[in-house]
């Protein structure tokens, strides 16, 4: 009876946290994307930065799965006994072509909604670029030096 009890405990200290840690995403505007963030956002903006982020997304989800194969492919042809440098070659820079690809489709993406903004607006947007990538950055060395450790 006592481990039943327990377990339901456990399992509502659980379910509250994430509920708790999804409202707190909520109020600090992370629920949409970053650019939610944008101080002064009309409705307006907000909806056209929606419908562009979901453009963005349709245009680079059958590139990232691309992606994955052709990564998937090149580990799968440069891990035998046998590797053909000429395959493995053409594999990387067919994966180089996909993420110049997606680079401007980024790139276009954030200039499409550069424009909308307002002079202050896309100063803040410009300053956010660069945070989130450094934690994005901080992110990945931290799971790297994680995986060393062990």
């Amino acid at each position: 009876m006592k481990t039943k009890q327990i377990m339901i405990i456990v399992v509502l200290i659980f379910v509250s946290g994430s509920i708790f840690a999804q409202g707190q995403m909520k109020r600090n505007g992370q629920v949409g994307g970053r650019m939610m963030n944008i101080p002064d956002l009309t409705d307006v903006q907000k909806s056209q930065i929606k419908d562009m982020r979901t453009a963005n997304m349709k245009e680079m989800l059958p590139l990232k799965n691309e992606l994955r194969e052709k990564q998937a492919h090149l580990n799968t042809i440069s891990t035998g006994d046998n590797v053909k440098m000429t395959d493995v070659n053409r594999a990387i820079e067919e994966i180089s072509a996909i993420k110049l690809t997606m680079a401007k489709k980024r790139a276009k993406n954030k200039q499409n909604i550069r424009k909308i903004l307002t002079d202050d607006q896309r100063v803040f947007f410009d300053m956010q670029q660069g945070k989130h990538k450094r934690k994005l950055n901080a992110k990945k060395q931290g799971n790297r030096q994680g995986k060393c450790m062990k």
